[in-house]
């Protein structure tokens, strides 16, 4: 098909138009990327102050009670991290920690059998992302543990399943979730 002069008047003010266009548009990408990096940078530059200062330190205080985990303070320095885990409940509790975004990441069990339907899938979790365990900490007692924890974000969560006159309580499912940011 041969076009005529018009129309390659039409299809050049066409591609012009598209190219144009094409190009604005990766300039916005171009000045988005920028800021973002900038804005990370900033704050990456303030997380390090803290750190450097002492202000964000390397031991965090975890309660374990029936059914909540609190963590004080949230936010540690990457590297060794102490773990003080006291429960403070009348009933024994355990302390999991993975590496995940959120809770809602985490894998869960769909089918009853060893572990209850809602319960975390502790074995579908890479063993890579299975940072350690407490295991058991007996009601009243305190635990401490130290991992070796690059920066990021982990998921803590109690994992026991109570079973009483033919039903079972999971301790994640009744709450049993906090979250640590590790800079």
């Amino acid at each position: 098909m041969r076009l005529n002069r018009s129309d390659r008047e039409v299809f050049a003010v066409g591609s012009l138009a598209f190219s144009l266009v094409a190009l604005v548009l990766a300039f916005a990408a171009l000045v988005t990327a920028a800021r973002y990096d900038s804005r990370s940078s900033a704050t990456n530059k303030r997380l390090d102050k803290l750190v450097s200062a002492g202000v964000i330190g390397t031991t965090a205080s975890v309660t374990l009670q029936e059914f909540s985990i609190a963590v004080h303070p949230g936010l540690v320095q990457s590297g060794n991290v102490t773990l003080t885990v006291a429960n403070t409940g009348s009933i024994t509790h355990e302390l999991v920690i993975v590496r995940a975004a959120s809770a809602s990441a985490l894998p869960r069990v769909k089918k009853a059998g060893e572990r209850s339907v809602g319960a975390v899938n502790e074995e579908a979790i890479a063993e890579a992302d299975k940072m350690g365990e407490t295991g058991d900490v007996p009601a009243r007692t305190t635990v401490t543990k130290t991992l070796d924890l690059p920066p990021g974000t982990y998921v803590m969560f109690c994992n026991i399943d109570n079973k009483s006159s033919g039903s079972v309580l999971n301790h994640f499912t009744h709450g049993m979730v906090a979250t640590l940011v590790v800079v």
